[in-house]
């Protein structure tokens, strides 16, 4: 999952045909960070238990961790309302969303989960 995000080290940019990747913090080894200057992260990185932060043009985030105990992998999407717009409207952006990540980037059957 890692891999095909890093995508040869041209991180990907973006998921599906309509959400645009604008930043990811990748926290494997040797790690990146697209928001830093030089590239890279602020935070530690652990080649054995990776976390991944990918953030989207409208405003959500996802992230991806695998365990480095357990055979878990995880993974966290959020989406920050905005003022004026309905939560309904959010909520359902938000399942959009999460559906698009799930298949194009975990691919939970490829992958066995």
């Amino acid at each position: 999952i890692f891999d095909r995000i890093r995508n040869g080290g041209k991180y990907i940019q973006q998921v599906g045909e309509k959400y645009d990747v604008t930043s990811i913090r990748d926290l494997g080894c040797p790690g990146y960070d697209s928001e830093q200057p030089d590239g890279k992260p602020t935070l530690p990185t652990s080649s054995s238990s990776p976390m991944m932060t990918v953030r989207f043009a409208n405003g959500c985030v996802a992230q991806f961790r695998a365990s480095g105990t357990e055979p878990k992998f995880k993974y966290y999407i959020e989406l920050r309302g905005k003022p004026g717009i309905k939560r309904d409207i959010v909520v359902e952006e938000l399942k959009c969303m999460s559906d698009v990540v799930l298949e194009e980037l975990i691919r939970p059957e490829e992958n066995g989960l």
